[in-house]
């Protein structure tokens, strides 16, 4: 039988069955927090323990997965996100950002972090801690849903009008509400009419969010510099002046990164 098919687009299509299943296991074990046996992980996939055993091994000794002993199951590795890193394009932002945001943290006494889209969620590729004691901050390689976020709304604003819509649609296939997108669009108008946005967090009660554009040569926003503003007796810096420092830090990592389009300061 050939490997061969064709899609309803003409173009053609190889099968390489035991890559997709490989990387089945890989997508499936991204969404778990704790560590996975053999069978439970082919118990969860529909596939037989003998074949998910065979890629398991191979997965392992490449060091997708790890084992902190056989009886905690199998854990996902930090060598995907290692290898997104060494992406040309990822490196790149993270070395015109990293100085800036490591001035950031101490002049607003605020922890700050850099996301870019990935698919339909804001993947987290910097994390800068804030110089107090006390601190609140976001996990380096967290994901989180685009629409739930200050940066990934950002990023959802600035997108192309076909990347816009098709996560509307997926939007629409999860079920959310019209007026949830509808929502969604109006922060978007919101956002780039003013060049970022400043909102009380979705997710922690009192933190608010101070987000705005990370644009490239091209003018394209490539990613969202976030500061989630905690205020506490020690951090003095007032929230008026931290947004100030976080659009001039976003104008100097989009300056860096070649890019002429300037983040709006309007408040």
């Amino acid at each position: 039988m050939s490997d061969e098919a064709l899609t309803g687009s003409g173009r053609r299509t190889y099968s390489a069955p035991a890559a997709e299943k490989a990387l089945d296991i890989i997508e499936f074990m991204s969404g778990q927090v704790g560590g996975l046996t053999a069978t439970e992980i082919a118990n969860h996939m529909g596939r037989s323990v003998h074949e998910v055993y065979r890629l398991l091994i191979v997965l392992e000794a490449r060091g997708y997965l790890y084992q902190r002993k056989p009886s905690d199951g199998y854990r996902l590795s930090l060598k995907l996100f290692d290898l997104a890193h060494r992406m040309p394009s990822v490196r790149r932002l993270s070395d015109s950002a990293l100085d800036v945001m490591q001035s950031l943290a101490p002049a607003a006494l605020q922890s700050c972090h850099l996301g870019v889209l990935s698919g339909h969620e804001l993947l987290i590729v910097l994390q800068v801690d804030n110089p107090l004691p006390m601190r609140y901050s976001v996990m380096l390689g967290a994901k989180f849903d685009f629409a739930e976020t200050s940066g990934g709304t950002v990023l959802f604003a600035y997108a192309e009008e076909v990347r816009r819509q098709r996560l509307l649609d997926r939007m629409s296939a999860e079920g959310r509400s019209a007026e949830e997108i509808a929502q969604l669009d109006a922060r978007a108008a919101r956002i780039r009419q003013s060049g970022h946005e400043m909102r009380k967090s979705l997710a922690v009660s009192g933190v608010t969010n101070i987000a705005a554009p990370v644009f490239d040569h091209q003018g394209r926003a490539v990613a969202a510099l976030t500061l989630p503003y905690v205020p506490q007796r020690a951090a003095t810096v007032p929230l008026e002046r931290a947004r100030e420092l976080v659009l001039d830090s976003a104008r100097t990592i989009s300056y860096n990164l070649g890019s002429s389009v300037a983040v709006a300061e309007a408040g």
